[in-house]
């Protein structure tokens, strides 16, 4: 059976609700207290994947409005079902609520994944960034 977008709930989560595989790929990929957002998926009141991001980190006198995605990760199970393109529409829209302007991904690793979903990749960041529409 299809997994529907409407059988999945995205709630705020700390990380010590995480289920032990993403709590090991959260605790690989993101510094201890630097997300500031952390979102999990569920169905069914069960975690199948999550995200983490923070704002932009800002040195004196910047206006980055960039927003970083930390990491996306989907239980194994549930991969190749459109769950993380779904997350990422999520991550893109809460980014983009708390007056963000960019999503940037950090790193080069899951390079088709980002491309499909519009990221550009980006030398300045050593990885991908999402422009959002601006009004």
């Amino acid at each position: 059976m299809a997994l529907g977008f409407r059988d999945i709930e995205v709630f705020s989560a700390d990380p010590k609700d995480l289920p032990a595989d993403l709590s090991t790929i959260y605790a690989q990929t993101v510094a201890a207290g630097t997300a500031e957002i952390l979102r999990v998926a569920k169905l069914n009141e069960v975690i199948i994947a999550c995200y983490a991001m923070h704002g932009p980190l800002l040195e004196e006198g910047e206006s980055n409005t960039d927003y970083v995605l930390q990491m996306v990760a989907v239980q194994e199970q549930y991969r190749h079902q459109n769950v993380g393109r779904w997350l990422m529409g999520h991550a893109i829209g809460v980014a983009e609520s708390k007056g963000g302007r960019g999503l940037q991904v950090p790193h080069t690793a899951h390079q088709d994944f980002f491309l499909t979903l519009g990221f550009k990749a980006d030398a300045t960041i050593g990885g991908f960034r999402f422009q959002m529409i601006q009004e």
